[in-house]
């Protein structure tokens, strides 16, 4: 999975969860991340090589011409983790994301060309499109970088990667009880003691699913609706403003500034 993303509206956005490991080029603007405890500053020209499985928040600077952009590449975790021990088994795993400070000209020139490859019709068969993962798995190990993607640590993130193999279904709490082998007592009491509730999972996995959407495609904003589930267009963006501060037009094209003190990072 591929995606471009430009932005002519600074965008601060918290607790964003990542599913599958990845690879974002910065190419106008720069990003400010905090994870684990931690902030990285990712600058125009740099690379972030960054961990599935964990949750953060982001804030999208832009540069002197107002604008933001980057190209994101999704890894197979199990392409990256079998991979890996084959052929980077001593090179120690990436905590939680790394920055590559200055990529070597060739690993951004096939980046780019996977990208493109990625993103063009027809689609790349699935063989040529595993070989070239492959070698940029070679260059991130080249700059010292293994990516991995962490084994869900709660059952919140259980449920997140579950919804995730059909974000548009409707998800009642005995299906996910029934597929995690639980029951739904069982389901509700451990959601409870991580103080989390499946309702809340369900719509915050689907809007940030949306988010990805709009930033990076450019399908409707309706079609993006119902692709997560919501057949009304008004309630999907009255969810849409509740999660993120905003609406999704905002992603859209609007030369303005959008503030979000609660986030805090503003590089």
């Amino acid at each position: 999975m591929a995606g471009h993303l430009i932005q002519h509206s600074a965008l601060c956005v918290p607790g964003i969860y990542v599913s599958r490991p990845c690879v974002i080029y910065v190419t106008q603007g720069y990003n400010v991340l905090r994870l684990q405890g931690r902030e990285l500053l990712v600058r125009e020209g740099e690379m972030l090589a960054l961990n599935g499985g964990q949750t953060m928040d982001v804030y999208n600077g832009l540069d002197e011409k107002g604008v933001y952009a980057s190209k994101a590449i999704a890894c197979d975790p199990a392409l990256l983790a079998d991979f890996g021990r084959a052929h980077t088994p001593l090179l120690p795993l990436v905590d939680a994301a790394a920055v590559i400070p200055d990529p070597a000209g060739q690993f951004t020139r096939a980046f780019d060309t996977f990208f493109d490859a990625l993103t063009e019709a027809p689609p790349l068969p699935a063989a040529i499109a595993r070989h070239r993962m492959q070698e940029q798995i070679l260059w991130l190990a080249q700059h010292g970088v293994r990516l991995h993607t962490k084994p869900p640590e709660t059952l919140s993130q259980q449920v997140r990667e579950l919804l995730l193999t059909d974000i548009a279904h409707a998800w009642p709490a005995a299906t996910v009880a029934e597929r995690l082998e639980m029951n739904e007592v069982m389901l509700r009491r451990r959601l409870a003691a991580e103080a989390e509730v499946l309702r809340n999972i369900i719509a915050d996995t689907r809007m940030t699913h949306a988010l990805h959407l709009l930033q990076n495609t450019d399908a409707a904003i309706a079609v993006i609706a119902q692709s997560v589930g919501y057949e009304s267009g008004s309630r999907f963006a009255e969810r849409f403003r509740k999660r993120f501060g905003f609406l999704p037009t905002a992603i859209r094209g609007h030369q303005r500034q959008i503030t979000f003190p609660a986030c805090g990072l503003t590089g």
